[in-house]
């Protein structure tokens, strides 16, 4: 056994009693630390333990070598990169495991969002095959900068709804379908997408469900160039759609087609929404559906009519018929008669509105003039907002009793399809909601 000097064991103390006062801190390349530890160093970093992570919530390959859990606070360098399009992938990064996963920090960020600007009305015989998803198609001339080089993540999300189907004596349901087209940087990547579409009669005397979105999204991993631009598109290709009307599609036009958004003259089924109090001196409740020669002279069979019948009664009621345009523009058409009545302070007003306030002015103003009997038609356009439902509103006011009546038939909404625009928007699917389709891209890392 080597003998220990009497030097050496004072050395030792020493070492010991120097070693006691400074447990609390620890002081690399510095006598004097300012924390528990404390690194000094002009030139040199500090190198974190180099692992690769697998996913945000799972702590392997990091071990605790007193066994258990890791703890929180755990720091490493993450050198992996996962593209499972996951919440829960990683890319390389510092990584601090906060007891339940991995949080990143310092992560370099660049993210665009890109949305939709109109709803698409597709055709399943579209001439040219893939029509262009509004804001995002091929004559947008979209393009996307890459602000890093390394690994960007797309996402695509698409909402699809089915047109108008058949209708029948019960109850019909037909799928409508299509394919989405989204090109970046001269590469195609095609998913497709369904939506259900129905019919019932029991009903409302007959009711269609269109229009029930369906969500698809699709993710794809690119590496960028930092500063270099990349063209993109979103189309759209409808399949045929046999159970829908025309199979998806109407043909015999040629673009561009008008599309009729509201074409009511009151023959078949119809339910009157109006805003109306009752009045049970009234022969009638406000605007019904009848067949009556009171109505306007270009008007024929059923009209929407409204009768004070000249007695002690208040027929104060607002007809609702609501339309929902994919273009900045309707055309409106009605015939309409108006039988006024002298000393009383019956009018009747057309307008249109968007859910929230009146749209432009009114389209038919006629305001107690004495005892006329008014017979005409209207026919003018208005702007409207894409997407977003509107209304056009037939008011009737007669407010001291004892008023004659007023009649309208031949509502016909429309809209222009654009070049080269759906000849109809019987059967057709739709393409984009509230939300609209949307292309995302985020930065991943190098």
């Amino acid at each position: 056994m080597k003998k220990i000097t009497l030097t050496q064991s004072i050395n030792l103390l020493v070492l010991l009693f120097i070693s006691s006062l400074t447990f609390a801190q620890v002081g690399i390349n510095t006598t004097d630390p300012k924390g528990v530890l404390d690194i000094n160093s002009p030139s040199l970093g500090v190198v974190y333990p180099n692992v690769a992570l697998l996913a945000t919530d799972n702590p392997a390959p990091v071990v605790n070598p007193q066994g258990g859990n890791i703890v929180e606070g755990t720091v490493v360098y993450n050198t992996n990169s996962t593209s499972t399009g996951l919440s829960t992938e990683v890319f390389p990064g510092i990584y601090v495991w906060n007891g339940s996963e991995w949080v990143v920090h310092y992560k370099k960020r660049h993210s665009e969002l890109h949305n939709q600007t109109a709803v698409l009305r597709s055709e399943a015989n579209y001439a040219l095959d893939w029509q262009d998803v509004p804001g995002l198609g091929v004559s947008d001339l979209k393009t996307f900068t890459a602000k890093y080089s390394g690994l960007y993540r797309i996402e695509v999300k698409t909402n699809f709804g089915g047109g108008k189907t058949e209708s029948n004596s019960s109850i019909f349901v037909s799928q409508a379908s299509g394919e989405f087209r989204f090109l970046f940087d001269g590469v195609a990547n095609d998913f497709s997408t369904t939506a259900f579409s129905a019919y019932s009669s029991y009903i409302n005397s007959g009711t269609y469900y269109e229009s029930i979105w369906k969500e698809t999204s699709e993710t794809k991993y690119v590496k960028l160039i930092a500063g270099q631009t990349y063209p993109f598109s979103l189309t759209f290709d409808a399949f045929d759609a046999p159970g829908f009307i025309g199979n998806g599609s109407t043909s015999g036009f040629t673009p561009p087609a008008s599309i009729d958004l509201v074409n009511e003259d009151f023959e078949g089924s119809y339910t009157v929404v109006q805003n109306h109090v009752p009045d049970g001196g009234c022969a009638t409740n406000g605007w019904e559906v009848y067949n009556t020669s009171l109505r306007c002279t270009a008007c024929s069979d059923n009209v929407l009519l409204i009768y004070s019948f000249n007695n002690s009664c208040t027929q104060d009621a607002t007809a609702i018929i609501n339309f929902t345009p994919s273009t900045t523009s309707v055309d409106l058409n009605f015939d309409f008669g108006f039988r006024e009545r002298s000393g009383r302070l019956d009018t009747f007003r057309v307008y249109v509105h968007n859910g929230v306030s009146q749209v432009g002015a009114d389209l038919v103003n006629i305001n107690n003039s004495g005892n006329a009997h008014t017979n005409s038609s209207y026919s003018g356009s208005i702007s409207v907002t894409p997407g977003l439902t509107h209304s056009i509103r037939f008011e009737y006011y007669n407010g001291i009793n004892k008023a004659r009546y007023a009649s309208i038939d031949n509502i016909v909404i429309s809209e222009n399809s654009g070049v080269p625009g759906p000849p109809s928007s019987e059967g057709r699917g739709y393409v984009g909601n509230d939300v609209d389709c949307q292309i995302e891209f985020t930065y991943i890392g190098e």
